[in-house]
């Protein structure tokens, strides 16, 4: 399992490596024929214009974003289970069943 889970671990920094830019947020098209992107600055909802041009590469860094967040979130798994299952610990009574294991 190690292995497995090592190799996977590797194969996802490669994908971060070449994700490009990022952006928090959302980008809509408001009628009549402009874009808007939305995103939170200190709890707070902000809206710019953007041209068609903007829009069209703000979008990409949003979903490079989402991309960005889902990569992380299996790295930290596969290195949480990693850790827990080949490194020694302490005598538990109960096992650790609220920590989510990679797959």
């Amino acid at each position: 399992m190690k292995s497995r889970l090592s190799r996977r671990f590797a194969t996802l920094q490669k994908q971060l490596a070449g994700i490009g830019s990022v952006s928090q947020g959302s980008v809509a098209f408001q009628p009549p024929g402009s874009w808007r992107w939305t995103f939170k600055i200190k709890g707070k909802t902000a809206c710019v214009a953007l041209s068609e041009e903007q829009a069209t590469q703000m979008h990409q860094a949003v979903e490079n974003h989402k991309q960005l967040e889902e990569i992380v979130r299996e790295m930290r798994q596969i290195t949480q289970t990693l850790i827990l299952e080949t490194v020694p610990g302490v005598r538990r009574r109960k096992p650790l069943s609220a920590i989510p294991k990679a797959r």
